[in-house]
């Protein structure tokens, strides 16, 4: 099957033979997915509930009675091409998906699977389905598991568009490869609803609510406005999109993508860190992804996402993992770092732009100060141990048992060195005193002297170490505070670990091949490979950056080889459009989850930077 990218007069094609699907998504947290066939079970048409933050099930497939030849992405709209008709899917307005087929005489078949995404109970579902004047009706009924006449919930699908219908009403067995393969649970019965006769063309608009009136009064309001909502949508992706490069185009889409409006006051705005399943606010995840909207001068949202941050630091120096949060969540002890280091660079774009005036006022500065200030007093009292930031084994991005990083952490130490070096620039700038001045070069002597040996720096200070266990987060420290080591050391040890680590497809493994354990293949939901193996696309792309900005003309071949590793997994593989969450080693794939926030912005900064050269 072929994957096409086509948008402003660029157009990208390719042959694809694994799974491939398309993902649309919206600004409320709602996403629709299909390909040639579902091979993960959540897949379909998915709305976002906001009240209790979770994702539910609508749509299992829509389908046509002919054979798919391709998958057309054009930012606006995505097409499923047969060798006689077209079907398009149109982005999503609020709780309503637009849908047309063109050029088929046959019959149009809905499938459905009403649930939350994590909810695989499938006892008392009831569907039922008539018309009212000109919209069909689907209601669904969830009784409790105790008694068959106490529903649990009612939701309905209201479709307009649809001329003719006809009932099927069975009951059939999906099996789902890809959730088999990564342990998670892969058979489900869906519900094949009905059929539409379609003559030559349709067009349909489905609209979703927990009240049947609200769906309806949407659905009118989405058919009646279809052709200004889409001009409207293909002015924003003509203003918002316009880079030379296509790739860029599509992974900035994908970014946007993941940046969604919610209901909840206490949190209005952020990036959810991947579909399907992280549809929560992670805070590494975001801290790390917001450098791509700042080079997308998204000054004010970035804005507002680093002060909700900031805001949420604690007196031990931390802030909340992810939104919405539960009391089991495992602590993060890089969010800080990524906090500050995340806040520097966007003043000091502020200022290389002469704009700081603009959108930071001299009491925010104070504030960010202060912050700052309690959060290196709280660090400091509360996550060190002989002079170095310690963290429990599942602290760090690295966060699975397997990996067993308890102890200090290379890139934990390089963010808490780029936290002092912070205090140091915003006290120069708000012309207050430098508490920490002196500090820096005492703390990196320090790590110097525990972590590098001259030839090796070391990833972190465990057993593990000892093991010769090599990582490859020697190169977010270089992209967190280069000043480490010299350019010279700093070669030594780039390539001893590219040695150790490289994958010939474009990657970097997340542990020596030659460690006991290593792992060359995806576990998933069994986190033995994770981070013992697994291939991580953020890592690959900031490993790329690091070297691109150490010697670019050394490290050309590896340079090359991510770029294009991550180009083609993007647009032609797994969610096409996309980036996904990792690979395993042993060959460059789509896994993980498949539309990841950091691999996306990871990738637009490494194509910005690469695009200035």
């Amino acid at each position: 099957m072929h994957i096409i990218h086509s948008f402003n007069e660029k157009k990208l094609d390719e042959h694809a033979s694994g799974e491939t699907a398309f993902l649309i998504t919206n600004k409320k947290g709602n996403y629709l997915s299909l390909g040639q066939s579902n091979f993960s079970h959540m897949q379909g048409l998915l709305f976002f509930e906001h009240e209790r933050w979770e994702l539910f099930k609508t749509i299992e497939d829509i389908k046509i009675n002919k054979e798919m030849t391709a998958i057309k992405n054009s930012l606006s709209t995505v097409q499923r091409l047969y060798k006689d008709g077209t079907e398009e899917f149109f982005n999503l307005f609020n709780n309503s998906l637009v849908y047309s087929v063109h050029n088929y005489t046959g019959e149009l078949v809905l499938e459905l699977d009403f649930r939350e995404i994590f909810n695989f109970d499938d006892k008392g579902r009831i569907y039922s389905i008539k018309k009212e004047d000109d919209i069909i009706i689907i209601r669904y009924d969830k009784f409790t598991g105790h008694s068959s006449s106490v529903i649990d919930k009612t939701r309905f699908l209201a479709i307009k568009g649809a001329h003719n219908f006809k009932q099927i009403g069975e009951w059939i067995k999906k099996d789902y490869p890809y959730d088999a393969r990564r342990g998670s649970k892969s058979e489900f019965y869906i519900y094949k609803a009905l059929s539409i006769e379609v003559n030559g063309r349709a067009e349909l608009v489905f609209s979703f609510s927990d009240d049947k009136e609200k769906a309806k009064e949407h659905l009118e309001q989405v058919y009646e406005n279809t052709h200004y909502l889409m001009h409207s949508l293909q002015k924003y992706m003509a203003h918002t999109f316009k880079s030379h490069d296509l790739a860029l185009d599509v992974a900035m889409k994908a970014l946007d993508d993941l940046l969604i409006s919610t209901d909840r006051t206490e949190r209005s705005v952020g990036i959810v860190a991947g579909l399907p399943w992280f549809y929560q606010f992670w805070a590494r995840d975001e801290l790390i992804s917001l450098k791509a909207l700042m080079l997308q001068d998204k000054h004010y949202l970035v804005k507002s996402i680093l002060f909700k941050y900031l805001a949420a630091i604690s007196d031990d120096g931390l802030i909340p993992g992810r939104f919405p949060g539960t009391e089991a969540d495992v602590k993060s002890i890089d969010s800080t770092g990524w906090l500050f280091f995340r806040l520097k660079e966007f003043i000091q774009m502020l200022v290389s732009k002469k704009i700081l005036d603009t959108y930071l006022s001299l009491s925010e500065l104070v504030a960010v100060k202060r912050a700052l200030e309690k959060a290196i007093h709280g660090l400091v009292h509360n996550h060190t141990i002989g002079g170095l930031v310690i963290n429990n084994a599942q602290e760090s991005w690295m966060d699975t048992k397997p990996a067993n990083r308890k102890g200090a952490c290379i890139e934990v130490q390089a963010l808490f060195l780029s936290m002092i070096d912070m205090h140091n620039y915003i006290a120069s700038i708000t012309k207050s005193k430098q508490l920490f001045k002196g500090i820096e070069k005492e703390y990196k002597e320090k790590v110097r002297e525990a972590f590098f040996d001259g030839e090796t720096l070391y990833d972190s200070l465990t057993e593990e170490a000892a093991s010769d266990a090599v990582r490859p987060n020697v190169f977010l420290a270089y992209y967190i505070y280069p000043g480490l080591l010299t350019k010279k050391e700093w070669k030594t040890v780039f390539d001893n670990t590219l040695k150790a680590l490289w994958l010939d497809w474009g990657g970097l493994s997340t542990i020596n091949h030659t460690n006991h354990l290593f792992k060359a293949e995806y576990a998933g939901e069994c986190d033995v490979s994770y981070h013992n193996g697994d291939s991580w696309y953020f890592i690959n792309n900031y490993a790329a950056l690091a070297m691109h900005r150490l010697d670019k003309e050394h490290y050309a071949k590896q340079i090359s080889r991510i770029v294009h590793a991550n180009k083609e997994e993007m647009l032609f593989s797994g969610f096409i459009g996309c980036c996904a969450e990792l690979s395993s080693a042993k060959q460059m794939k789509s896994e993980g989850c498949l539309s990841q926030a950091w691999s996306v912005a990871s990738l637009i900064e490494l194509l910005h930077e690469l695009h200035r050269q």
